[in-house]
C-alpha cells in the first residue's frame, strides 16, 4: 500500500487549519493526523490499492495555504458576521414579543 507523509510546521499551520485540509481528501484517500512536537504529521493512503496521484503534494499544499487565507477572514470578519446575524435575526422576531408556543 503506497503511503504520503508530510510534515506540517505547527508555527505556520494551525492544527485546525490542517485538519480542514486534510479533510478534502477522506472521500478519495485514508488520512491520519500525528501529532510529535512542533510538528505535525498528515499521512495519506490508497483506499482501493492504486496509487496516489503524482500532484498530491501540490494539492495538498494549495489546500493548506486556502484553509490558512479562509481562516484569516474568518477571523477578520467575526464582527461583520455577527452583525448582520443580528440583522436577519432582528428582522425574524416578531414584533409582539409574545408568541404563543
Amino acid at each position: 500500500m503506497e503511503r504520503s507523509q508530510f510534515i506540517i510546521d505547527r508555527t505556520l499551520y494551525s492544527d485546525d487549519v490542517t485538519a480542514r485540509a486534510a479533510h478534502r481528501y477522506t472521500s478519495r484517500f485514508g488520512v491520519e493526523l500525528r501529532s510529535q512536537d512542533e510538528n505535525l504529521f498528515v499521512l495519506f493512503w490508497s483506499l482501493d490499492g492504486s496509487g496516489l496521484p503524482d500532484d498530491l503534494r501540490t494539492a495538498f499544499s494549495r489546500d493548506l495555504l486556502d484553509e490558512r487565507l479562509r481562516a484569516v477572514v474568518r477571523a477578520e470578519t467575526t464582527g461583520l458576521q455577527q452583525e448582520l446575524l443580528r440583522a436577519a435575526l432582528s428582522q425574524a422576531l416578531p414584533v409582539g414579543g409574545h408568541v404563543p408556543v
